[in-house]
């Protein structure tokens, strides 16, 4: 980006942020949420330490709150407002430590903190006047408004019931005023009527009619004094700060903690990330604040922000994005799905480059280009997606993109079936579906095969040496030695885990498959559900003439398998039909008509039977003879456990009678959760579903 570039996009940028502030704080409007805001702002800070010749005296990071709108009387603030600055990693604030150790000209400074959960609300300003002999009363209230000057609520603040019209001071000395900031907010139960609890707030603070802010059981915690009244009172840390609004009466979160360490504010930070669905309000984050008010001093603040503060916000659930390019992804079944790339934005924890489109109807109706900023979400927690686009900040060198007709592999005509919204390519040899296919069987869940990366196959394929997955059990030494990727420890190492895979479960080996709609779960309710023939197949070791004998232990005995033939299952498949599976529970027409329509094809009945010449046998699934104890229950798995993987953990709970979700609902039974649950945690906290750690779980098998 050059200087003229900057510019541009740093004005557009300043507009669009002012434009959704003055929505958000003046009309209560949420047009974009607080991560989309915050995303706006990053970027245009971000741009302007790179370019400092864009920055402008009006710009909102020069700036605290937003503009008033002339409705209510303008107050000056007698301490003036400060926003906070925001950190969104543990290594943001790390450099935030490093900064203050500058700023103090020392090293070795060990810093105390006090932190406070960041309430997701409208910041008011009391202010009480001292009337006679240690008693105050209620003066004025003020909105934050743009830092200098705010709002006169105070008709409407009054109406509040926890905060002291009054109360009683006993000292010596009575400074004329005392400043007490604080958010003024709803319970998620009182706003239950309403999209947003904070612009439900904000709003009624915000009415002429005081009536409306009564009806609406506002609430208020506090957390600051002006300068002034912490000078008066002569206030030595944070933690006496918070005691003393305590001590008036006024309401201060209880949550709050004196920590030592950055350690210690991690841990409280990712427990308030679990059970912040569990709480009566909204929040949206942790602010950290050095406790003592010496060293506060002495660190001072930037032009708008305090250098000894910082707010630690929660992953962003939604963040913004420039879309760098569209390219169209093949998958295994020939559909063809848009992927935007993006510039590196780290969202929900993680940094995305790119996010589905999903289909042409999608890019249409977004009506998204590439130059366009866009709105990205993760799609059950998971999947990056752009959910839209801000047109406001779209540049003039934008190109609108034009999903094409042919298969930009094998240049095949592209179908879209009656009813679907997937483009697919048709052709039957077009290398990017082979390419895909054979991904899928060799990852994890199927065959899984060590050694067959995207480079491996795609030089196999490139060779011819392969053209669809059961070619990989021909293989020979003499081939892959040849190969560039391959040296002799790689392809001894291959060969020895194709061999070691030609008995495979058969739940497995269906999902290997690729069909479309049959999945893991489908795949294992097949396997168990289908009247599948019972064989005894002899095999001898060492027998396979395509392989290097030197390999294996061709002494070894003969050993029985109690499998199924390939040529078992293409004739079980071909003698299905579609009531008999679509009353298989899980299964269902859509399955069943995948599945049959599968069978039917020859080119598919010839891969099975490629596959029975090369030895492969599929193992029939055995019964449990554990005991039942999950009989009925459902589970649902999140984050990573001390020692049990979440294959194995599945495996446990389905033989013992129990399923396995992919989510919490109501009728889910338990959430067995390790580190880093995320979302799930919360949500099963919010319906009251119990809650396990592997210590727990394992109890439940005694």
């Amino acid at each position: 980006m050059n200087l003229q570039e900057a510019h541009d996009r740093s004005a557009k940028l300043r507009d669009e942020i002012w434009r959704l502030n003055k929505a958000y704080f003046i009309e209560n409007i949420e047009e974009a949420s607080e991560d989309v805001r915050d995303a706006l702002k990053q970027e245009l800070i971000a741009l302007e330490k790179e370019f400092p010749e864009v920055i402008t005296k009006d710009s909102p990071t020069q700036r605290v709150g937003a503009p008033l709108d002339g409705r209510l009387p303008k107050i000056a603030h007698i301490t003036p407002k400060e926003s906070l600055s925001d950190s969104f990693s543990h290594a943001e604030l790390e450099d935030w430590i490093d900064q203050m150790h500058r700023a103090l000209g020392k090293d070795n400074v060990a810093f105390e903190f006090l932190t406070e959960l960041k309430i997701d609300g409208l910041n008011v300003t009391l202010i009480y006047e001292h009337k006679n002999a240690g008693h105050y009363e209620l003066f004025r209230a003020i909105t934050r408004g743009n830092g200098v000057e705010g709002e006169d609520v105070t008709h409407t603040v009054k109406t509040v019931q926890s905060i002291p019209l009054s109360f009683e001071l006993d000292r010596k000395e009575h400074p004329k005023y005392i400043e007490i900031s604080g958010e003024i907010y709803m319970r998620k139960e009182s706003a239950k009527d309403f999209a947003n609890p904070r612009n439900a707030a904000a709003g009624a603070v915000r009415q002429l009619d005081p009536k409306v802010a009564a009806s609406r059981e506002l609430q208020i915690f506090c957390y600051s004094l002006g300068k002034d009244t912490t000078d008066a009172l002569g206030i030595k840390t944070q933690v006496e700060l918070m005691k003393f609004i305590a001590s008036l009466g006024i309401p201060v979160n209880t949550e709050a903690k004196l920590l030592g360490n950055l350690i210690e504010i991690e841990k409280m930070y990712e427990e308030l990330q679990k059970k912040r669905n569990s709480l009566p309000y909204d929040i949206d984050g942790v602010v950290i604040k050095v406790n003592d008010k010496r060293m506060q001093r002495e660190l001072g603040s930037t032009a708008k922000a305090p250098r000894w503060a910082r707010a630690y916000k929660f992953p962003a659930e939604q963040k913004t994005a420039q879309i760098l390019d569209i390219q169209l992804q093949i998958g295994r079944t020939g559909a063809i799905t848009p992927v935007a790339h993006l510039s590196p934005t780290l969202l929900a924890g993680t940094t995305v480059t790119r996010a589905t489109l999903h289909n042409a109807d999608e890019i249409e109706r977004l009506d998204v280009r590439i130059g366009d900023t866009v709105v990205l979400q993760k799609a059950g927690d998971i999947i990056p997606e752009v959910v839209e686009v801000m047109a406001n900040l779209r540049p003039k060198d934008s190109i609108a993109f034009h999903f094409p007709l042919h298969c930009p592999s094998c240049s095949a005509e592209l179908v879209r079936p009656e009813g679907e919204a997937v483009h697919r390519c048709p052709g039957t040899n077009c290398s990017a579906v082979r390419q895909e296919k054979i991904e899928h069987f060799v990852s994890r869940y199927a065959f899984n095969i060590e050694g067959f990366g995207k480079e491996t196959i795609d030089e196999l394929l490139s060779q011819e040496l392969v053209s669809d997955a059961a070619d990989i059990f021909f293989l020979s030494y003499a081939e892959l030695i040849e190969l560039p990727l391959f040296k002799e420890k790689k392809t001894e190492k291959v060969l020895s885990a194709i061999e070691n895979v030609r008995q495979i479960p058969l739940d497995r080996f269906l999902y290997s498959l690729g069909i479309r709609h049959i999945g893991r779960e489908t795949a294992e309710i097949l396997a168990k559900r289908i009247q599948w023939p019972k064989t005894d197949i002899t095999i001898e070791a060492g027998s396979s003439s395509h392989t290097q004998v030197s390999l294996f232990d061709a002494t070894a005995a003969e050993k029985n398998i109690h499998g199924i033939s390939m040529a078992d299952i293409a004739i079980t498949l071909q003698e299905l039909d579609s009531d008999t599976l679509g009353s298989i529970d899980g299964i269902g027409g859509v399955v069943a008509q995948s599945l049959l329509s599968w069978i039917s094809e020859e080119d598919n009945r010839s891969l099975l039977h490629k596959f029975e010449n090369a030895g492969v046998i599929a193992i029939q699934p055995q019964g449990s003879h554990a005991p039942q104890v999950f009989a009925g229950k459902v589970f649902v798995i999140t984050g990573t456990l001390p020692t049990l993987h979440r294959e194995d953990l599945k495996t446990i709970i389905k033989e013992r009678g129990g399923k396995v979700s992919s989510a919490i609902s109501k009728k889910t039974d338990y959430l067995v959760a390790g580190e880093s649950p995320g979302s799930k945690y919360a949500k099963a906290e919010e319906l009251g579903v119990a809650i396990l750690d592997e210590d727990a779980f394992n109890a439940l098998l005694t």
